[in-house]
C-alpha cells in the first residue's frame, strides 16, 4: 500500500490544480485575462509552439557551456510569469492593489525558491500557477485549436523523452539545479529536494508543470463548454492516463502528455458527441 501513497498524493495535486483552473476561468474571461486578442487565430498555437521550442533550446545549450546560468535565467522567466498569474488572481480581491499584491508574493515565492527550493515550497506555488496558465490559456484559444495544442505536444513529449531524450536531459538540469519546474511528491518522510538525484531509483514522484498545465487546458474548456460534465470527464479521462503513466514509469522516463491529453481528448471526444 504504501508504494501508491506518493502516486496518489501526486494525483490529488493534479487535482487541487484542475478545480484551480475552473474556479477562475469564468472570472478570468469576465475580466479580460486572455493571453490572445482571437481565440480563433492559428497562430496563437504556431507562437506557443515557437516560444516553447526556443525555450527549450536555448536551456538545453545554457545547460552544456553555462550550468550555473540555468537556474537563474528559469528563475527569471519564472518570476516574470508570476507576477501575471498572481495579478489575474489578487484582481478579485482588489483590482487597484492586484500588481503591488502580486508583486509581492512573487518576490517571496523567488526568496524562498532560491533560498529553500525545498519540495513542498515548489508544489504549493506550482498549482496556483498551474491552475492560473491553464485557466489563461482555456479562455484564450478556441477549442479545436487546443485539441490540436493538445495532440501536438503529446506527440512531441513521446519524441523528446523516447527519441531525442532531450527532455529526459531537461528533467536532470531541473533536478540537479533544484528548479521549480517539477511538482514533486516524496515516497518518505526524509526526502529532500535539495539533495535528491534524478534516476532510475528515485525516492519520490515526479511530474512536469506542464503536465499539469496542458491537460488542464482542455480540461477548463470543457467546463466552460460543458459545464461540471465536461470538467468531470476530461478530468477523469485525464486521470485514467494518469495511472496508466504511474504503472509505466516503473520501467523508466516516460512521457506524461501522451496519457494525460490522450485520457483528456477521448473523454472529451465521448462528452461532445454526447
Amino acid at each position: 500500500m504504501r508504494k501508491f501513497i506518493a502516486p496518489i498524493g501526486m494525483a490529488f495535486l493534479f487535482v487541487i490544480s484542475q478545480l484551480i483552473a475552473v474556479f477562475v476561468a469564468k472570472p478570468f474571461r469576465e475580466a479580460g485575462f486572455e493571453a490572445f486578442e482571437n481565440p480563433s487565430d492559428p497562430m496563437n498555437i504556431i507562437q506557443l509552439f515557437a516560444v516553447l521550442l526556443v525555450f527549450t533550446l536555448f536551456i538545453l545549450i545554457m545547460a552544456k557551456y553555462k550550468e550555473e546560468m540555468v537556474k537563474y535565467v528559469i528563475l527569471f522567466f519564472f518570476f516574470m510569469a508570476s507576477l501575471s498569474i498572481f495579478q489575474a488572481f489578487f484582481y478579485f480581491v482588489s483590482a487597484s492593489f492586484s500588481f503591488f499584491l502580486a508583486l509581492i508574493i512573487s518576490i517571496a515565492m523567488l526568496i524562498l525558491f532560491i533560498k529553500h527550493p525545498e519540495w513542498y515550497v515548489i508544489d504549493f506555488f506550482g498549482v496556483f500557477l498551474a491552475g492560473g496558465i491553464a485557466a489563461i490559456f482555456a479562455i484564450s484559444l478556441s477549442i479545436e485549436y487546443i485539441l490540436l495544442l493538445l495532440i501536438a505536444l503529446a506527440i512531441y513529449d513521446a519524441l523528446s523523452v523516447y527519441k531525442t531524450r532531450h527532455m529526459v536531459k531537461l528533467a536532470e538540469t531541473i533536478t540537479s539545479s533544484n528548479l521549480p519546474l517539477l511538482m514533486i511528491v516524496p515516497k518518505k518522510s526524509s526526502f529532500s529536494y535539495l539533495k535528491s538525484k534524478f534516476g532510475k531509483e528515485r525516492d519520490a514522484v515526479y511530474m512536469g508543470l506542464g503536465d499539469l498545465i496542458i491537460p488542464g487546458i482542455l480540461i477548463a474548456a470543457a467546463y466552460l463548454e460543458k459545464g461540471l460534465l465536461g470538467f468531470a470527464a476530461t478530468l477523469g479521462g485525464a486521470l485514467i492516463g494518469y495511472m496508466l503513466l504511474m504503472f509505466l514509469i516503473a520501467k523508466g522516463p516516460q512521457p506524461g502528455l501522451p496519457y494525460l491529453n490522450g485520457g483528456a481528448i477521448l473523454a472529451y471526444v465521448m462528452v461532445h458527441f454526447l
